[in-house]
């Protein structure tokens, strides 16, 4: 086991450094065709749903009201987070994300809703089985949402193969490499 502090493991649930870089300058176009404001929170859902955003309905509506801010003057809902306003950040959250992920000195654990997904240093890196990979091609752009259930067995299976949860078997961890493998030759 880890010291106190130490982290022991890492899930990076669909995020991957260069698709979300190659994503960027299209996000201010999708954030513009965005409704503004909704009548009810349902139709809010609605709109996530169809948009894509979201596929499965039951996790949109458990993850969509708290989106939303009810305006007691116009009896409208508008999103509570104003994403344009936090552009200047965009890149900042995904630049460099691979490498710090694969140099955590932790268990590693990656859900994709595709492989399409990898970029260059993820894809060697998962080559070399320097971290668990686990692909759901039914979910969309919120893996964790569109198959909350799978989602959830996944990271709970995770953390059981590499002892990290009470109840595990005993035995040596899988996928848990904790420094770089030196070069072979």
């Amino acid at each position: 086991r880890a010291a106190a502090g130490e982290v022991e493991a890492v899930a990076v649930i669909d995020v991957v450094e260069g698709t979300a870089v190659a994503a960027l300058p299209y996000m201010q176009t999708f954030l513009s065709k965005r409704p503004t404001s909704f009548t009810s929170v349902e139709s809010a859902i609605k709109y996530v749903v169809r948009s894509g955003q979201v596929k499965n309905v039951e996790s949109a509506r458990v993850s969509v009201a708290p989106q939303l801010h009810r305006l007691p003057s116009t009896d409208r809902y508008i999103w509570r987070t104003d994403l344009e306003a936090s552009e200047k950040y965009w890149k900042g959250w995904f630049i460099g994300l691979s490498q710090e992920f694969l140099r955590a000195p932790a268990a590693k654990l990656l859900i994709l809703a595709g492989v399409d997904r990898l970029d260059k240093d993820l894809t060697i890196a998962q080559m070399q089985g320097k971290f668990q990979t686990i692909l759901m091609p039914e979910a969309g752009h919120s893996v964790h949402e569109d198959q909350p259930s799978r989602t959830a067995q996944a990271v709970l299976g995770f953390l059981q193969r590499n002892r990290l949860v009470p109840g595990a078997p005993s035995g040596h961890p899988v996928f848990q490499q904790r420094a770089p493998i030196p070069p072979c030759c």
